[in-house]
């Protein structure tokens, strides 16, 4: 059993959950940001992208514009839920959350689905990721945390794995039934208290989240000034890795594209786009378990490098590579 760390006036406990409460907000406008290609996908061995449930928004902007144009009342429940589901996935995005909103008639319960790019992890490179939103004025009860689970036996294709975390979202502190729920599953859980404005108030994880790797996460507070002309003090807990910023989604990519450019170079080929997932292709059948060829420090093996080349020139006589 774990002492539960306490802050903002909660009743004492103990629980094997790891409390931690965050407030971080982003004072600065959203910056651009571009989805990992296919091609990006398969070389990380990230799940493919699900297709989105609507054609007419595909983030917090856009669904702005379209609810405007539609006249969709900002009191209905599509408006709320969709609004909050948008801010959530934005928010999470701070924190190397690559989410993707899947919500409909047979999201299965779940809202968003996505990889989570945490430095330096033990394991796989990403977790996978399931999203519950619930944006309810009201208390959120212990049934939320088993409608969670159940979402693990029907998540989709690519997110059914041990490497897979769930994660409820609430824009108010759990209750005490929702942290007892959390530590009693045998489920990698999360709960995350995401305000309507996107800030971050509260996280919780329970041990069988933290078996995967997950120990240098943490929090650290922080203090900022309030938006308009108050001039008041914010008080924001900011989650961390072993002690530093998590990288935000935004450099994350930027990594992943910076990498993949490496990894194309290592070949010492000028590779056209079609020719690259060829490349991926032939690498993953002729080198051991289906590798990509890539050591530790992003480069290639000179003898990986000469047997792949080889095999990509037996398939595709007139392409010119240097063997």
């Amino acid at each position: 059993m774990r002492l539960l760390r306490l802050h903002h006036g909660l009743a004492a406990g103990k629980s094997n959950l790891k409390l931690r409460y965050s407030s971080r907000r982003c004072f600065s406008s959203t910056r651009i940001h571009h989805d990992l290609t296919p091609f990006s996908r398969r070389l990380f061995k990230l799940p493919s992208a699900p297709s989105p449930p609507s054609q007419h928004h595909n983030d917090l902007t856009t669904f702005l514009s379209y609810a405007k144009h539609i006249s969709l009342p900002e009191t209905s429940t599509v408006y709320v839920g969709t609004h909050y589901e948008y801010t959530v996935l934005q928010a999470l995005r701070r924190y190397a959350l690559g989410l993707h909103r899947i919500g409909g008639r047979d999201d299965a319960g779940i809202d968003l689905v996505g990889t989570w790019h945490l430095p330096e992890r033990e394991g796989e490179r990403a977790l996978r990721v399931l999203v519950q939103c619930k944006a309810l004025k009201a208390k959120l009860g212990p049934n939320l945390v088993r409608e969670l689970e159940g979402t693990f036996r029907q998540a989709p294709v690519g997110w059914r794995t041990g490497q897979t975390v769930g994660v409820l979202v609430g824009p108010r502190e759990a209750t005490k039934g929702v942290r007892d729920a959390l530590a009693r599953s045998t489920y990698p859980l999360f709960w995350m208290m995401i305000e309507r404005d996107g800030t971050l108030k509260q996280a919780l994880w329970n041990a069988r989240a933290e078996e995967l790797g997950l120990g240098p996460l943490g929090v650290e507070t922080r203090y900022g000034a309030s938006e308009g002309e108050s001039g008041s003090v914010i008080k924001e807990v900011a989650l961390t890795w072993d002690g530093c910023d998590i990288p935000d989604m935004d450099r994350v990519e930027l990594d992943l594209a910076r990498f993949e450019e490496q990894w194309v170079a290592s070949w010492a080929a000028d590779l056209p786009e079609i020719e690259k997932g060829e490349l991926l292709d032939i690498a993953e059948r002729v080198l051991p378990h289906g590798s990509s060829g890539l050591l530790p420090d992003g480069t290639i093996s000179d003898a990986d490098r000469t047997k792949v080349l080889r095999a990509l020139q037996e398939r595709q006589p007139d392409l010119s590579i240097p063997v």
